[in-house]
Parts: structure tokens; sequence; C-alpha cells
């Protein structure tokens, strides 16, 4: 080797053994996720299975005492989430609803988790999905990125939903000091506030004129219209059941379950600035018949 590349050959050396020196060790996404998680789980004294090598965790609380479940068909689900470090929080169990079919349902791990450890309906299982296994770097609406999750995951029984929501409405009912309420043969419970002065008896074919609020049972009004009109056979049929209770000029408020609402699915919105109708969703409305025209 001649004097000058025997020269450059140290100067290379000398630099990659710089450059190594400056060089910092960072945590990768897995390790951080696994710290924050062992962090959370120590300080609120939790104690949950590794879930393969996914980095998930998770804890059954109330194993289900219904029927074997069938996750190739939609599943009524209860969830409520919320971010380790606090920052996201979602606990609104009026719509945070699922009944699409399973195979949609995300985080694809909790998805898994679920499948592998709830076997019959009526379970609760609580999960934690690591950031990387969740909504990632960027995050998702108002989900930080970077953001592990817990979630709380209850399925219904399918065949007691009608119990659950009747359940549902009277808490409703009660917590809200509604009183004077009486529920119908078909389980939507109802007030004639006003019975009108009209002598037209209301029919699934009349035309009607009326100004009306529906409500989430968390409050929210996700739709309001006064001056509406049109034939009582297009809404939905707890209207067509409630309404023809009263006469032209009569008000009815009434608390139906989604079974004669917007069905298990519940209702996309169709327009910018509306809100959607969240899965198995028990709805309140108000309505007063202002015209029944000929």
């Amino acid at each position: 080797m001649n004097l000058i590349n025997r020269y450059s050959f140290l100067l290379a050396l000398a630099f990659v053994a710089v450059m190594s020196a400056c060089t910092k060790e960072y945590a990768s996404i897995a390790e951080e996720d696994d710290m924050n998680i062992q962090a959370y789980l120590k300080a609120n004294n939790l104690s949950m299975q590794k879930y393969d090598t996914t980095g998930a965790y998770y804890a059954v609380v109330t194993e289900g005492k219904g029927p074997a479940l069938d996750y190739t068909q939609q599943i009524p689900l209860i969830y409520t989430l919320k971010s380790l470090d606090g920052k996201y929080t979602s606990q609104d169990t009026f719509i945070n609803h699922y009944a699409g079919k399973f195979g949609y349902y995300t985080p694809g791990v909790l998805r898994e988790v679920i499948m592998e450890n709830l076997k019959k309906e009526g379970g609760t299982i609580r999960v934690i999905v690591p950031s990387r296994k969740a909504f990632g770097r960027n995050g998702s609406g108002l989900i930080p990125g970077n953001a592990s999750l817990e979630y709380t995951v209850k399925v219904l029984e399918r065949a007691k939903l009608g119990q659950y929501e009747d359940a549902v409405i009277q808490n409703y009912l009660s917590r809200n000091s509604l009183t004077g309420f009486t529920k119908s043969p078909d389980g939507i419970w109802y007030k004639v506030a006003e019975p009108g002065t009209g002598t037209s008896t209301i029919t699934l074919d009349s035309t009607l004129v009326f100004n009306y609020t529906g409500k989430l049972l968390n409050g929210t009004v996700f739709e309001k219209n006064d001056g509406a009109s049109a034939v009582l056979a297009q809404y939905i049929p707890s209207w067509q059941k409630i309404v023809p209770m009263v006469k032209e000029g009569g008000t009815v408020r009434f608390v139906a379950p989604s079974s004669f609402s917007y069905g298990l699915a519940g209702s996309q919105a169709s327009s910018v600035g509306q809100i959607s109708i969240p899965a198995f969703a028990p709805l309140d409305f108000e309505v007063k018949v202002t015209e029944i025209k000929p």
C-alpha cells in the first residue's frame, strides 16, 4: 500500500470510528409500545396476558353465558376505548356500538383477540392494542399518532337485545326525570302531551305537516325540522305506530327501540352536517302534528 492509499485508509477508518461513537441507540416502535404498556399495567395495577407475538394484552372480564358466537354473522358490540397516555377517550356507550360483519371489525388484532377468547355471547373483554397494531404513527381522526389503545368490548346476546334496549330506555327516562310514559305492546315508550283538537284520524296514508326533534339517548339532536311535510308511511315504524295516537294539533313524545327505528345496523348520515344513527340505537322523538292535509 503506497503512502497516499494508506493515509486515505486511515482517514476512512477514523471517520467510521467517530461516526460509530456518535450514533445514538433508539428503541424500536415495538420496544416503545411495550415499555408504555408495561408502565400502564403497573400504574393501574392490571393483570393482563400477552397475546401471541402481537404485543397486545388482554383480560377476559366476563365469560359469556349465551349461545356460541358465530363470528361470520353480525354481532352487536358495545365498546369503550382510550389512549394509554390519556390524550384520547371515547366512553359514550350510546354511540359506541358495532353490529356489522365481524370480519370488518378493526383494528385487526383486536378482532383476533376477541375471536380467540370469547366463545359465547354475553362476554366482556379488555384489550390493550399497541400503537403499531392500532392506527400507527398517523393516528385516525381524534386518535393521536403512536397511541396504544385500551378497549373494553361487550358482546351482547342477540336474543336478549330487546331486553337490553328496554332497560336502557327505562334508565334514560329515569335519569332525565321523564315521567308519565307508557310502554306500548311493541315496546315503544310514549307520552301524549297534547291529544290535539282535530277530528280526522291519522293513517299511514295521511299527508302530515309536523315539527319534530330526534335525539340520541346521550342528548345529541340528530335531526330537527319545523314545517316538514310527508306521508306517514314514509317514516320509520315507530312513527307509524305512535303518531296516529294524536289528532291535528297534537304532540307526542316517544322513545323507541332500534327494532322500530333504524334496526341493528343503524343509518349512515346522508349529507354533510347530519349525524349518523348508531347500530341498535334507541331514539327519542318529539312530534307535533300541525296539519293533516286532505
